[in-house]
């Protein structure tokens, strides 16, 4: 997988893409601000660590 590669991501692919990066770390959820980030515009793996625990 290119974790520099962008992508949209939305719902459960989000919530899976994030237990994918964050791992045992967990993450937390933030009202609009992942979805306008990744569900509404691509976003890359690296930018889903931002919202690591």
């Amino acid at each position: 997988m290119n974790l520099k590669c962008c992508v949209y991501l939305c719902g459960s692919s989000l919530v899976d893409a994030l237990y994918f990066v964050c791992g045992a770390r967990g993450f937390f959820y933030v009202k609009r601000g992942i979805v306008d980030q990744c569900c509404h515009r691509p976003c890359s793996f690296s930018h889903l660590q931002n919202y690591c625990n």
